[in-house]
């Protein structure tokens, strides 16, 4: 029963991170055009780590790519948006001003008494992907909305919890022994990905408020 209860409270949390764009967007009453105006933008990589492990894995054009794919899969399920690319005659003109990756590096220092690695500096790595958005409302080109902004990130972390060496070994069983947790090699795709989707909760919102 308690596993049973688990399994669901882990399905309920995925569903609500697979919807949470969807969720907080606002409906749009009525057909729009949206075009993103300039869709060769680069991405810029912002390397302010001591020691770089995930930034450079990933090309700016890769990194534009996956932003894209994130805007557009987003676009197609938001209600009565239709997106365009490079169309003046669009109800509004999006454009990216940024789209930055970041990753940078805090020290952590482990604070447990009973372990051999007490008092030791770990440098942790953390990656951001952030994009800023001009809208255009083409009925009045000299009007401008207020600029859309989302960021994600995702750190590195110190954990002491036993792994599956530690299981067949019988070692760290007073979890003392710590290790760093990396990310994925492919966290800041997956990230810029994700802003992808997540602006156009911003997006819709602007939209809604010049349509009343």
């Amino acid at each position: 029963m308690k596993n049973n209860y688990k399994s669901c409270l882990v399905a309920a949390i995925f569903l609500f991170a697979v919807n949470a764009c969807t969720l907080f967007k606002k409906g749009i009453s009525k057909p729009v055009t949206v075009s993103l105006s300039d869709s060769s933008f680069l991405a810029e990589k912002n390397a302010k780590a001591n020691y770089i492990k995930y930034l450079d894995l990933q090309s700016p054009e890769k990194l534009t790519t996956a932003f894209l794919k994130g805007f557009k899969s987003e676009a197609a399920i938001t209600k009565n948006v239709s997106l365009k690319f490079n169309d003046e005659n669009a109800d509004y003109i999006l454009k990216v001003k940024s789209l930055v990756v970041t990753e940078s590096s805090k020290i952590e220092t482990i604070n447990d008494p009973k372990s051999p690695f007490n008092g030791q500096q770990v440098e942790l790595n953390t990656v951001e992907s952030s994009v800023t958005i001009e809208i255009i409302d083409t009925k009045n080109k000299t009007k401008k909305l207020m600029d859309c902004f989302n960021s994600k990130q995702r750190a590195e972390k110190l954990k002491n919890n036993r792994d599956i060496g530690d299981l067949i070994t019988g070692s760290n069983k007073d979890n003392t022994q710590y290790r760093t947790k990396l990310l994925s090699d492919n966290i800041c795709l997956n990230l810029s990905e994700d802003v992808g989707r997540r602006i156009w909760v911003p997006i819709t919102r602007r939209i809604v408020k010049a349509l009343k």
